[in-house]
C-alpha cells in the first residue's frame, strides 16, 4: 500500500487527502504546525494520522506531497533536506502551478525524486475541494522518477494528466490565472459598473449578473471556442463598441479595450467580416492611443 505523507493540511492538503483517502489509495500521514489536528471530516478515516511536526525523514516508498503556499515551498523543503536521507524511492511533490520542480532542489540533493503536481482547478473551501478536483486536470513538471507518484494521484482522482516544461510554467500559470482568478476579476468591474449604472448595491448588481456570467460559462462548454462569444463585438456593431468605450475612462477603458481586442480575434474566427472587424479593432486602438475624438 503506498504511503502519502501531506505536508501542509490546509485547502489543498485536505482537498487531496480525502481523494486520495476515499479512493484506497493507501495511508496518509498529515503533518501540521499545529498541535490539534484539523476539524475536517477526513481525519475520520482510519488510513490518516496527523502529526504536529514532521517525524523524520520518511520509509521507503513514501510520497511527500508539500501542500504549502508557494513562498515557502523552497524553505518547507530545505527543512525536510535537513532532517536526512529518506528510505529508498522516496517522492516529494510540491503543487504550486508557477513554481518549478527545481525548488525543491535541497530534497533532490537528499535523495528523493522531484516534481510539481499542480491541479487545474481552483481550491477555495476544503470541505468542497476534494470533488473539484475529482476529474479535473492536472499538469506535471519533474523527474521520470517521481511522474509515476503522479499519475497515481491524478489516476485517483479521475483525472486526467498533463505535462509542461520548466521553462513554460510561467506561461502555463498564467493561462491559469486568466482562466480563473481575472474572470473573477472581471467579473467584480461587471458589478462594480453595473451598481453604478442602476443606482443599487454590489450585492444586487452581483445577483442581476450572476445569469450571464453563468450563461457564459455555460457557453464555453457547449457550443466552446469560438461559438461562445457573443455580444457586440461578435456580431460586428461598431457603434456599441464604441460607446463602450466612450462611456468608460482610466484602467477601466484600458481593460475593456484590450479584451475587445481579444474578442476581435474571437470574431474573426467565428467568420466576423474582415472590414467590419479591422473596422471594429481600428475603433479599439484609437481609444486606447488617446486618438479618438469623443463627441
Amino acid at each position: 500500500m503506498d504511503v502519502y505523507w501531506i505536508i501542509g493540511p490546509g485547502r489543498m492538503g485536505l482537498s487531496l487527502g480525502t481523494v486520495l483517502a476515499s479512493a484506497g489509495a493507501g495511508e496518509l500521514l498529515l503533518v501540521g504546525r499545529r498541535e490539534a489536528a484539523p476539524d475536517h471530516p477526513l481525519m475520520e478515516s482510519p488510513v490518516v494520522r496527523y502529526a504536529g511536526v514532521v517525524p523524520g525523514p520518511p520509509p521507503e516508498g513514501t510520497c511527500l506531497l508539500l501542500a504549502v503556499p508557494d513562498g515557502v515551498i523552497a524553505e518547507v523543503g530545505a527543512e525536510i533536506a535537513r532532517l536526512g536521507q529518506p528510505g529508498a524511492r522516496c517522492v516529494a511533490l510540491h503543487h504550486s502551478g508557477a513554481q518549478p520542480a527545481a525548488v525543491l532542489a535541497p530534497l533532490a540533493n537528499a535523495g528523493y525524486a522531484v516534481g510539481s503536481l499542480h491541479p487545474l482547478q481552483t481550491v477555495a473551501d476544503p470541505a468542497q475541494g476534494a470533488e473539484r478536483l475529482r476529474g479535473a486536470f492536472f499538469t506535471y513538471e519533474g523527474s521520470s522518477e517521481a511522474r509515476g507518484w503522479a499519475a497515481r494521484i491524478v489516476g485517483a482522482a479521475g483525472g486526467r494528466m498533463l505535462e509542461v516544461h520548466a521553462e513554460d510554467k510561467a506561461r502555463y500559470h498564467a493561462a491559469c490565472v486568466f482562466a480563473s482568478n481575472y474572470v473573477v476579476a472581471c467579473v467584480s468591474v461587471a458589478t462594480r459598473l453595473l451598481a453604478d449604472a442602476v443606482h443599487v448595491g454590489r450585492a444586487e448588481a452581483a445577483q442581476a449578473l450572476q445569469p450571464l456570467w453563468g450563461g457564459a460559462l455555460a457557453n464555453l462548454e457547449r457550443p466552446g471556442l469560438p461559438r461562445a462569444l457573443t455580444g457586440p463585438v461578435a456580431r460586428g456593431d461598431l457603434a456599441t463598441v464604441r460607446g463602450h468605450l466612450k462611456s468608460l475612462a482610466g484602467g477601466r477603458r484600458e481593460l475593456y479595450g484590450r479584451l475587445a481586442l481579444e474578442a476581435v480575434e474571437l470574431g474573426r474566427e467565428q467568420g466576423l467580416d474582415a472590414d467590419t472587424a479591422a473596422a471594429i479593432e481600428a475603433e479599439i486602438k484609437s481609444w486606447l492611443t488617446g486618438k479618438a475624438v469623443p463627441g
